[in-house]
């Protein structure tokens, strides 16, 4: 660095003082910056959720492009709290430095075998300052390459359906264009089987001398496709700067931190739904089930308006039962997709409804219910309402159940809804108190 300095200052490029004493003190501007963003990026999230519930088809595109955007951005988050972290142990590292200069005195110790050679081999307190320099420099840095990365992975996704989705038409309403187009399919697919190969070698097909010329173009392709034109110049840096081997591991860490984020994400979200379903299933009293005690952020799956009822109307709405498909499949009925329910009339979802569930009030059971579709009014979601009269119904506690119709199914599928920790035939289990007018 030092060298490369000297060249510049020695061709009039002489760094102004003032750039000096701003790289010497970057550090103060890099933390204001990463709290700043990080606020930024922590209010994002829930916005952009909010927004593709409200505006864009469940299913669509458009909606599964921003959900990834939500994750690539807590990625994104995740890495600069990391970056705080490192940088506030360098700031205490740095005050320890200036007030105990000669760092850990041995002599005072006086620790023995491997204790000392433990101390020895850490190295002075100047050294770490300098390790948890470079530490958090790059963490800075290699967060917003895993953020371009599961962006740049979603953008190509996004591109690639929406040519097939573009082309679909074409290919239904003119059969011999259709193995035309599916040739086009095959050769993008191959393509980004090249590029892929290309990022996990540290491109392989850049260094050779029969491919660089035509990857050339291809590569330019996808760096728009991708959007890796934003990060792809950190990558080299940090890729060039690691010796030997572990040059070779920088992609693949790349890669699994990203797939490892999402999984973990699923996972935690998987968490969450199956301590609804422990409570539901135990009978237990939960605020999330009443839309006048619930946080906006609570896990929903069905909602009654209060948990004290003062009128003779039951307003039930119930989260889009698309997940629970799955089970039906083994049934050999007909599977209803995400973005598929605004093509069914009110009719078809009332006996696709009938078919599937089971409403009792205590032990009586709620037949001939109208199901209706709707959106949750603060969260969005999309789901269906349907209205119990009350008018026969003593006053006093009563419980709502929502659960599963089990009584035709295989073996198979029961034993897919009556799983070993808890039952997913119970979608709600809502207690109320029916205050009569």
């Amino acid at each position: 660095m030092e060298e490369i300095k000297k060249k510049k200052e020695s061709k009039g490029e002489q760094t102004p003082q003032w750039l000096k004493t701003i790289q010497l003190n970057s550090w103060e501007a890099e933390l204001l910056i990463s709290a700043l963003v990080l606020y930024a990026l922590f209010q994002i999230p829930d916005y952009l959720s909010l927004s593709s519930l409200q505006y864009f088809e469940r299913g669509s595109r458009m909606h599964s492009l921003i959900n990834l955007l939500v994750d690539a951005i807590q990625l994104l988050s995740f890495g600069y709290i990391l970056h705080i972290l490192v940088r506030g142990i360098w700031v205490a590292s740095v005050g320890l430095s200036y007030v105990f200069p000669g760092g850990v005195d041995q002599e005072s110790l006086k620790f023995k075998g491997n204790f000392k050679k433990e101390l020895n081999s850490t190295g002075s307190l100047v050294k770490m300052v300098l390790r948890l320099e470079e530490l958090s420099s790059i963490i800075y840095g290699i967060s917003f390459i895993f953020f371009g990365t599961l962006v740049g992975f979603g953008t190509l996704l996004f591109t690639f359906l929406g040519f097939v989705e573009l082309i679909t038409p074409a290919m239904e309403n003119y059969p011999y264009f259709a193995g035309a187009a599916g040739m086009i399919i095959l050769f993008y697919c191959f393509l980004c089987i090249l590029v892929f190969i290309d990022f996990i070698t540290n491109g392989i097909f850049r260094r050779k001398n029969w491919s660089a010329d035509w990857y050339y173009w291809v590569a330019r392709f996808f760096r728009i496709v991708t959007l890796s034109f934003l990060y792809r110049r950190s990558l080299l840096v940090l890729i060039s700067n690691t010796k030997g081997w572990k040059s070779y591991l920088i992609p693949f860490i790349v890669l699994g931190v990203t797939a490892g984020y999402m999984y973990i994400n699923d996972l935690s979200d998987d968490n969450v739904r199956n301590s609804y379903y422990k409570r539901m299933a135990s009978g237990d009293y939960s605020s999330v089930n009443y839309e006048n005690t619930r946080n906006e952020k609570d896990y929903i799956v069905s909602t009654i308006q209060s948990d004290i009822i003062h009128d003779n109307t039951l307003k039930v709405f119930l989260k889009d039962l698309s997940s629970f498909d799955a089970i039906y499949m083994f049934e050999g009925r007909k599977k209803i997709e995400k973005g598929m329910w605004d093509k069914l009339p009110s009719d078809s979802i009332t006996q696709y409804f009938k078919s599937r569930l089971i409403v009792k009030i205590d032990s009586i059971e709620i037949e001939n219910l109208s199901w209706f579709k709707t959106q949750h009014p603060t969260t969005y979601r999309f789901g269906f309402t349907t209205f119990i009269d009350l008018d026969t119904f003593s006053r006093g506690a009563h419980f709502l159940k929502i659960g599963i119709d089990t009584s035709n199914m295989k073996p198979i599928a029961k034993n897919i809804v009556q799983r070993k920790d808890y039952s997913l035939q119970t979608i709600s289990n809502i207690y109320f108190i029916y205050d009569k007018p």
